[in-house]
């Protein structure tokens, strides 16, 4: 299976453009956390994690308060001293891709000049 390229910069080797806005709330465990940046293939977060890369996880995601939607990532990155940790969908249900999707549709077309 060919996987298609949304990300157009030559410098950057990551196949989904990164995200800031608008951030995801992850839960994981009984704790919510922001997210510093996300793409449709993962995101990434500052957190006292007890997390190495290669592990996997479990927890909800969601958007500005929306309904939370359940995701299975693994850790990909993990940044020293920072604690910043780069995490991949391994599962990722259509509603949840979907919320992704129209959540990046939004952030678009509300930068359309007037």
């Amino acid at each position: 299976m060919r996987i298609g390229r949304t990300n157009f910069d030559r410098q950057e080797s990551r196949r989904d453009r990164r995200y800031a806005l608008p951030p995801l709330t992850i839960a994981i465990g009984d704790q919510d956390y922001t997210t510093d940046n996300w793409s449709l293939g993962g995101f990434q977060l500052t957190a006292p994690l007890a997390l190495a890369v290669g592990d996997v996880t479990t927890g909800t995601l969601r958007v500005a308060g929306g309904e939370a939607l359940a995701f299975t990532a693994s850790v990909v990155r993990k940044d020293e001293p920072g604690g910043a940790l780069g995490f991949r969908f391994q599962e990722l249900s259509p509603l949840a891709l979907t919320m992704l999707d129209r959540a990046l549709a939004r952030r678009l077309a509300s930068r359309r000049p007037p």
